[in-house]
């Protein structure tokens, strides 16, 4: 693992500290803040790998064991319908039962039989309730990866050097593009004075920021250059680290490329004590635009298990809370099945079948 850029950021002399300036503060507070959304999504990673052998090698067998004998139970409902016997307040029980168990089950799984019967006892109004339950089977959330891919394998070190320059130079071409376009449309539009000075000011601060990240990379780009390496092992180790960095300038983030010059020794906890305001300003800007990311991701993440469980917007999302959520639902089909397969057995004799009808509409 990288190693942590600080805990504080202030010099120290004799023992004693002084007070950090607002920079260094806010430096400080950052680099706190993302180190916490960080392992955050640590535990969520460990987690949910977890959480997904629980959920599909348990909840969903389970689920699918659930709607099998519902499936069981709706035809049997739909046998014992005209049944020598029963009062056509209980056929009326018994339609109203399959119209709820069908819908419960076309929202979970596809089953043209099922939909049939469903149609059947509702009428046009099934139509329209089965259009409904596909809906809202379509709507369950799917669980997605996102896959980096392999760094290409490193040609020669000149080739490396050059290719690096070339990403380099074809994303400063892309942003001057950009950039002028920009400018095109804007000034096609009247502006006053002042948002005129506001969109240069911000222009510029983009164009600092950019710089910013790109120093730092330009420096670990030239140190981990293979050319410098004769030792096979030395220049494997190197090119292991240069994906890091590749990946870290692709995200814009300058936190993941601070710490590897760290870790390569490049810079040390002095040199970041004495960084100057205006680059402190410039790398607190980017920070921030970095915690924000990781705090979007968090919030998907939570939300997707919110969804998943039906969870309100305003319950408290946690790997542990999820996992009782998860245990709960385990425990609750469970009992539904034992449940239903005992209602099932009142089919075997009319008489144990009104008397469960009697308890479904007391129900």
């Amino acid at each position: 693992m990288a190693k942590k850029i600080l805990s504080a950021i202030g010099t120290t002399e004799n023992g004693i500290a002084p007070l950090p300036s607002k920079g260094q503060a806010s430096f400080s507070a950052l680099i706190g803040h993302i180190e916490k959304r960080r392992a955050a999504l640590a535990e969520w990673e460990t987690f949910d790998a977890d959480f997904r052998r629980k959920y599909n090698d348990e909840f969903v067998l389970l689920w699918q064991g659930y709607d099998a004998v519902r499936i069981r139970l709706i035809h049997r409902l739909d046998q014992s319908h005209d049944t020598r016997g029963l009062t056509k307040g209980e056929r009326q029980t018994i339609a109203e039962l399959i119209s709820q168990f069908a819908a419960d089950v076309l929202a979970s799984v596809a089953e043209p039989d099922i939909a049939e019967i469903h149609r059947r006892y509702n009428g046009s109004a099934g139509e329209t309730q089965v259009a409904h339950a596909v809906e809202a089977r379509d709507e369950v959330p799917v669980a997605s990866t996102i896959e980096v891919p392999d760094e290409a394998e490193p040609g020669s070190p000149d080739d490396v050097l050059r290719h690096i320059q070339e990403q380099l130079d074809q994303e400063e071409a892309r942003e001057r593009l950009r950039r002028e376009a920009r400018e095109a449309h804007h000034a096609k539009r009247k502006k006053t004075p002042k948002r005129t000075a506001t969109e240069e000011r911000a222009r510029l601060e983009q164009a600092e920021i950019h710089l910013s990240i790109r120093e730092v990379y330009r420096k670990l780009a030239s140190a981990l250059h293979p050319d410098r390496e004769r030792d096979p092992v030395e220049q494997q180790r190197k090119a292991a680290l240069m994906q890091r960095v590749n990946q870290a300038y692709a995200n814009k983030s300058l936190l993941d490329l601070l710490e590897l010059q760290l870790e390569l020794e490049h810079i040390d906890q002095a040199a970041l004590e004495n960084i100057g305001e205006d680059r402190l300003r410039r790398w607190n800007v980017i920070l921030k635009e970095q915690l924000h990311g990781l705090d979007q991701e968090l919030a998907e993440i939570e939300m997707d298990y919110r969804r998943r469980f039906g969870m309100s917007p305003a319950t408290a999302v946690s790997p542990k809370t999820v996992k009782r959520a998860l245990t709960t639902n385990i425990t609750h089909v469970r009992e539904s099945i034992r449940a239903f397969e005992h209602d099932l057995r009142a089919f075997d004799d009319v008489e144990r079948l009104k008397a469960w009808l009697k308890d479904m509409r007391a129900g």
